[in-house]
């Protein structure tokens, strides 16, 4: 009997470690993500931007969350945005997962950096906590955002419940589409407005578009900024103060009107710049050269240098600017434009100067004379790509018919960059007439180096072709040159007129001669209405 009782006390004794090591504890966890925490949350987002509230009452939001792994789940919040800055997904990957009760569970996860849309942002997202209890999801992310140079903290917070989707705003607060309406009859001061000028700048949220100012200064028009009703389309489901169709007066500071977009979220909200731009649009454009006014750079560069220039200087342009920034490179001679003697009052005087010195300026640097503008662009000038510098044309209405100018031509002596040695040099006079917007609606404009391509002229006028004009032998010349029309003259479209004045033909390719000069004094281009 003792003998049984032993074999049976060593057998149970054999037994236990098969026992123990099956025993539950060391069994892994497995947590049923699928079945109860994978799915879509719906919820509310909360957000505090240096601890203040700035989300009202809760922006509507989903998370999605997904099984990463039998213990980790990834979250995903869809384009996030803030202050109108589009921060976009901020997903939460493999997120470690614990279980703290029945259907209740935690997650952790690593900070990480992430930066805006626009990448003018940058920032560190940490997880302050999280939980699912009972297939709800508590979220809490701080956010700590470099933007301009500053620091940020915002701080986010979400709710949801497991399978619930909800109806998510919109963050965007654009406009779309800007008009003004040709119903004359209903809103006769729209009149003023010159013809697809409207451009839209959606970087800046800015709106500009040109106005006659020659109509402003009638009496008819006189009130017309003050009684204007521009059409626009905004983000969907987004409002506006002022509303599309509402009359806005442009007569105060620079003309100027602001159009405040609320998203549909109710939180993001965008300014919006409207501004009128008052254009000098000649249907006679002529001038007799002889008032003059003094003018300095645009641009820190040639600021402190200043020039006479014939009025009015936001019609009439020259490359003199262009030749204030060489001075920085030693250049101390004369002025390529000046104020010169006439036949009748005052002239322009054009003449082409030694500039081989002061690279990466040309060789040589003609004179120039024409209707548009200047844009001084130091890195283009130091590319030596100072062609693009000079932006020919101003608005023109009408059909141009002829173009009459005075001039005297004198070439120089010696002629740079030719081929044969044996070139004489001459005078460029050219008018052109072409669109003032590109196939996609932009503005568009001629420069020294598209000038001479046909492909974008309506219409032209040459003196003396496009060989250039002679020495005319210390005689004054009048001419009166008829426009060819080359392309298809459409008045329901948006024409510049580009008058462009050299003292040597070729100097685009920077040949000419030195001394060069070319005389202009009464310049005028006959338009007829069509």
């Amino acid at each position: 009997m003792k003998k049984n009782l032993f074999f049976y006390l060593f057998a149970v004794l054999c037994t236990m470690p098969l026992f123990t090591s099956c025993s539950d504890d060391d069994a892994p966890v497995v947590i049923p993500v699928d079945e109860e925490i994978a799915g879509n949350y719906g919820g509310k987002l909360d957000i505090k931007l240096m601890g203040q509230p700035i989300s009202g009452d809760g922006i509507a939001q989903n998370v999605s969350v997904t099984k990463a792994g039998d213990n980790a789940i990834s979250l995903s919040i869809t384009d996030f945005s803030f202050l109108k800055i589009q921060v976009g997904d901020i997903n939460l990957n493999n997120c470690a997962l614990t279980s703290t009760g029945e259907n209740a569970y935690s997650f952790t996860a690593e900070p990480f950096e992430l930066a805006s849309k626009d990448g003018q942002m940058t920032c560190t997202v940490t997880l302050n906590s999280g939980s699912i209890v009972n297939e709800i999801l508590t979220l809490n992310l701080g956010i700590d955002a470099q933007l301009a140079g500053m620091e940020q903290s915002v701080e986010v917070t979400f709710t949801g419940e497991r399978g619930v989707t909800v109806e998510t705003a919109s963050s965007e607060a654009d406009i779309t589409a800007f008009s003004f309406d040709t119903d004359y009859d209903a809103h006769p001061m729209h009149q003023v407005i010159i013809a697809n000028s409207v451009a839209i700048d959606a970087e800046t949220h800015t709106i500009t578009f040109n106005v006659d100012r020659d109509s402003l200064a009638t009496e008819k028009y006189a009130d017309a900024l003050a009684n204007l009703y521009p059409i626009f389309t905004l983000s969907e489901k987004a409002i506006s103060t002022p509303a599309s169709g509402e009359v806005m007066d442009f007569l105060g500071e620079n003309n100027s009107v602001v159009i405040t977009v609320t998203a549909e979220d109710g939180t993001t909200k965008t300014e919006w710049t409207v501004k009128a731009n008052l254009t000098y649009v000649p249907t006679t454009l002529a001038n007799d050269f002889n008032t003059w006014e003094t003018i300095s750079g645009t641009n820190i560069l040639t600021q402190s240098s200043s020039w006479e220039a014939p009025s009015p200087v936001d019609m009439w342009a020259s490359a003199n600017e262009g030749m204030a920034g060489m001075k920085i490179l030693g250049y101390a001679g004369d002025w390529a434009m000046v104020k010169g003697e006439g036949q009748d009052g005052s002239a322009v005087l054009l003449q082409t100067l030694d500039t081989e010195d002061y690279s990466p300026a040309p060789v040589i640097t003609p004179g120039s004379l024409y209707t548009g503008s200047f844009d001084f662009d130091m890195m283009a000038g130091l590319q030596g790509n100072y062609l693009i510098m000079t932006h020919f044309g101003v608005p023109f209405k009408g059909k141009p018919a002829t173009l009459n100018v005075t001039y005297k031509y004198e070439k120089g002596a010696e002629y740079v960059g030719g081929e044969t040695g044996t070139e004489e040099d001459k005078g460029l006079i050219v008018a052109v007439l072409y669109e003032a917007v590109d196939a996609a609606g932009a503005d568009f404009h001629l420069d020294g180096s598209t000038l001479a391509d046909t492909q974008y002229h309506v219409m032209s006028a040459w003196v003396e072709g496009a060989e250039g004009v002679s020495d005319t032998n210390g005689e004054w010349k009048t001419v009166s040159i008829p426009f060819e029309e080359l392309g298809t003259y459409d008045s329901a479209k948006s024409y510049k007129l580009a008058i462009v004045c050299q003292s040597s033909v070729n100097g685009a390719t920077a040949q000419g001669a030195v001394g060069s000069k070319l005389w202009i004094d009464n310049i005028e281009v006959e338009a007829v209405a069509e």
